[in-house]
């Protein structure tokens, strides 16, 4: 089976995902400009990683986990917290706080959790992914993925936040 992706696919791939990407990325980051700057990030990333993809996932997986690990490392890196997201004029203005919230849990959990943990986290919380869809995400065994659950959600109780995903998922 050959592996990696040719610069074809590569461009397919933006072509295909970018708006879904800066989706994301504007869902994490919550500044039009960082979010774009993330697509940007992430596009560069999946050139040099273009090699490294296993046919055996689904293209869209790769790019959601590149997306959103180049997204959460922003977080991390530029202290977003300390800056005032863009106002929110959109009809769905509870979600959006909701996502506001869980961006900020993010950032608190940022502190503490290695990349693997804080893209648990975020699929966890933000997204609500199960268990066994974030194992399938990631490409790791659902027990990893219960122990690295727990871990987080103790975590998260010693930081005084909730321990319920956003989507409800158990």
């Amino acid at each position: 089976m050959r592996q990696g992706l040719s610069p074809t696919e590569i461009q397919d791939l933006y072509d295909r995902y970018a708006p879904g990407m800066y989706r994301r990325a504007f869902a994490l980051l919550q500044r039009e400009a960082d979010a774009w700057d993330a697509v940007q990030e992430a596009y560069i990333r999946l050139i040099q990683s273009a090699a490294d993809f296993r046919r055996e996932s689904r293209p869209m997986t790769f790019v959601y986990r590149v997306i959103t690990n180049v997204c959460l490392n922003m977080l991390r890196s530029r202290a977003l917290r300390d800056v005032a997201p863009e106002e929110s004029t959109a009809a769905g203005a509870v979600d959006t706080l909701a996502a506001t919230e869980c961006r900020d849990f993010l950032v608190k959990l940022a502190r503490t959790l290695d990349e693997r943990g804080l893209t648990v986290a975020a699929l966890y919380y933000l997204d609500g992914l199960s268990q066994e869809e974030i194992a399938q995400v990631l490409g790791l065994s659902r027990k990893t993925i219960v122990r690295e659950v727990q871990r987080i959600s103790v975590l998260a109780r010693s930081l005084g936040e909730p321990v319920a995903p956003r989507g409800g998922a158990a």
